[in-house]
């Protein structure tokens, strides 16, 4: 069995240095003890040995490919992301009425950074589907919730964080994907493109959900005026394109094995998206999952060093 993490250490970092067991003085994770969060731990890791390790040089190796339109990835990774859903890791830390497992962030992180380490492009995908859920389940309508999260945290469905635009990277405040208000409330037009989108498009889920910032036509310039919109890549009701087409496909260091692609919104001015809370509070919104990504990035750096560690 490759070792790539220390159970170990990672043990004394949080029972003996943080003293996470303790966590359960909360009322929210009451139910937990150390004896259910070692079970998290190792249920981790028993993925990370007999599923994402042993694809992880395979994965590197045979990059995802754009094929008609399409993103396929590794055959492999189906399974492996309906049984992160299955088995609740996308909504571990939502509450029970959610059907999550209340579970500290602390803990559902480091059950990440051993999924990080065994195998990085395999473990964004669950993580960057919480994401996008999270944002939905804390800023939109009961409608949003009750449409996209159930599929999102079964894993039949893929969530993103769709951000940087070419003339966009980290400038937020330059966006220029529109959206233009329908005849229908909190239905808009939405009209633009996005780059480095990871999980972007694949074969694996049955749609993508997009968390797309854009700029409501007529809004104020700057950060002022971005909104926060989910943009299924197809149609909820009938499975049809949604017309958010994917045009180019990235394979990034260290990360191959995901599929980071190009997408064009709208160019067939068909592209519809559903506004979440309220108009011109986007960014702040997005703050969520961008503050989530960077406690995650941050794991991820130590998960590759503690890999790379063994592995010399």
């Amino acid at each position: 069995m490759t070792q790539f993490y220390s159970k170990r250490d990672l043990k004394f970092q949080l029972f003996e240095l943080i003293k996470a067991d303790e966590l359960n003085q909360i009322e929210y994770f009451k139910d937990h003890n150390r004896e259910t969060f070692e079970m998290i731990l190792e249920a981790a890791d028993q993925i990370a040995q007999k599923s994402l390790r042993p694809l992880l040089t395979e994965m590197d190796r045979n990059e995802p490919q754009l094929e008609n339109g399409k993103i396929k990835i590794h055959p492999k990774m189906k399974p492996i992301i309906q049984q992160f859903g299955k088995d609740g890791w996308i909504n571990a830390t939502f509450s029970y009425e959610e059907g999550g497992q209340q579970l500290p962030w602390t803990i559902h992180i480091a059950a990440g950074f051993i999924l990080q380490a065994a195998n990085y492009s395999a473990s964004v995908f669950p993580f960057l589907t919480t994401g996008a859920a999270n944002l939905i389940r804390t800023f939109g309508s009961k409608e949003l919730i009750e449409k996209f999260t159930p599929n999102l945290y079964s894993g039949l469905w893929q969530g993103t964080m769709a951000l940087t635009e070419p003339d966009a990277g980290s400038s937020l405040s330059d966006l220029s994907t529109t959206a233009f208000p329908t005849d229908e409330a909190g239905v808009y037009k939405i009209k633009g493109q996005k780059i480095y989108i990871s999980c972007g498009d694949h074969d694996a889920c049955e749609n993508i959900i997009h968390l797309m910032l854009a700029r409501i036509d007529g809004a104020p310039a700057g950060t002022k005026g971005i909104s926060l919109f989910v943009v299924p890549q197809k149609r909820i009701d009938t499975e049809e394109s949604n017309d958010v087409l994917t045009q180019g496909i990235y394979h990034k260091m260290g990360y191959k094995g995901a599929p980071i692609a190009h997408l064009m919104i709208g160019s067939e001015d068909q592209c519809e998206g559903y506004l979440v809370g309220e108009a011109n509070q986007g960014l702040k919104y997005m703050f969520q999952m961008m503050n989530e990504a960077r406690l995650g990035v941050g794991m991820n750096g130590v998960a590759i060093a503690t890999a790379a560690y063994y592995s010399s």
